[in-house]
């Protein structure tokens, strides 16, 4: 817990010296730019497994009643842009943030995380504009972990894919908890976009 914590605080003393790089006045509630934001009452921070798989014996289980969710959720995204104070006409820097509440169930919980992405847009021309930025370069929080089911004979197995505990273990996904489940959503992503307007 000592070692994850330390990790919490370098990344939002990374994050807090992005944010410092790029807010060099006292002005800068008045230079950013909200492009985009999505809020919904749904966990995006993780991919929670369904619960339905197929046993050895090819019969088909149904255990979602042990991942849906005992709480409220909650997740909300948006784009920042704050333009250059060297060239504003040129270069516009781009902040992606994503929160999520997590989420928790009887045999598995995401706890809630906070995730930040650098870019920039840069114009060409006066109708070309590139963007390349890169989402969730820093994430904090969003930890998951999970409990196994038993059996007629108290032999332990995962819910979520019907695999036994110990083979469930050593697969990729439980090994790194911090993408552990189904899937693990906040990695980082690159997007590159370029745009041409044309004009008739």
């Amino acid at each position: 817990m000592k070692h994850l914590n330390t990790i919490y605080l370098k990344q939002a003393c990374l994050a807090a010296l992005v944010l410092a790089l790029l807010v060099p006045s006292a002005s800068w509630a008045r230079d950013w730019q909200l492009l985009h934001f999505q809020a919904q009452s749904q966990h995006q921070g993780s991919k929670v497994w369904d619960g339905r798989f197929f046993g050895l014996n090819g019969e088909a289980y149904n255990a979602s009643e042990f991942y849906q969710s005992t709480r409220p959720q909650f997740s909300a995204s948006g784009l920042l842009a704050l333009p250059s104070q060297g060239a504003p006409d040129k270069v516009t820097w781009l902040l992606p943030v994503s929160v999520d509440a997590g989420y928790s169930a009887d045999l598995y919980q995401a706890r809630p995380h906070l995730s930040l992405g650098f870019g920039a847009a840069i114009r060409l021309g006066h109708q070309t504009m590139a963007s390349l930025r890169v989402d969730n370069m820093l994430v904090v929080g969003g930890q998951v972990s999970e409990q196994p089911c038993f059996d007629g004979f108290r032999r332990r197995y995962h819910c979520g894919s019907g695999l036994a505990w110990t083979e469930f273990e050593t697969t990729r996904s439980a090994r790194h908890k911090t993408g552990g489940g189904a899937g693990q959503l906040s990695q980082p992503s690159l997007a590159a976009k370029l745009v041409h307007k044309f004009s008739f």
